[in-house]
């Protein structure tokens, strides 16, 4: 007998739970290719999105600034500095460091990680619109489940509030009878 009707209660449980419709967020239940495992986004994500997103995370740190800090650093020791000290002046003078001053590779590289950074920021700001987009969708088919049932209790409300009444209107009736067949009839108000 539990057999039964524990699919039953687990059914109704699931009816009523008020997370169902945000069900991209269960492991597994991603739409997309890699069904999602513990993807922050509805539908799962790619493994560029993955990326993306650990990368976008990891460059808003206080340790990618140190690090990139401490690169830019060394960079300049390394070509400059270290030189200075092995030449003197004359190596300073004469750019011998393997990015001679003005730095154009240094120049280069930053651009190439700004293009990956920009590339890698709107990856992960497609996944999180399309996040948004199933919340959305979920919040609404809520929303209209609510209201629904909100309007059937109205509706149930409204019948019971008349079958009170057309029982209280009964009852008055009786009560007349009785107190006209206890009592006699009603005094004349005239």
């Amino acid at each position: 007998m539990t057999t039964t009707t524990a699919p039953v209660q687990q059914q109704q449980r699931s009816e009523k739970d008020p997370m169902r419709f945000h069900l991209h967020y269960q492991h597994g239940k991603g739409k997309g290719k890699d069904k999602g495992g513990d993807s922050p986004y509805a539908g799962g994500s790619s493994f560029m999105e993955r990326v993306s997103e650990a990368v976008a995370s990891g460059m808003g740190t206080v340790a990618f600034l140190v690090i990139s800090s401490a690169i830019i650093l060394a960079w300049v020791l390394v070509n400059h500095v270290i030189q200075f000290l092995e030449n003197s002046w004359h190596g300073l003078l004469n750019g011998k460091g393997f990015d001679p001053a003005p730095f154009i590779l240094l120049n280069l590289v930053f651009s190439a990680v700004a293009f990956y950074t920009g590339a890698l920021v709107i990856i992960a700001q497609k996944a999180q619109t399309r996040t948004d987009q199933a919340n959305e969708e979920a919040g609404a088919k809520h929303r209209e489940e609510l209201d629904q049932n909100q309007a059937d209790l109205l509706r149930r409300n409204t019948a019971l509030t008349e079958e009170i009444h057309s029982m209280a209107e009964q009852l008055r009736a009786l009560t007349e009878q009785v107190h006209a067949a206890t009592c006699g009839p009603p005094p004349s108000s005239s």
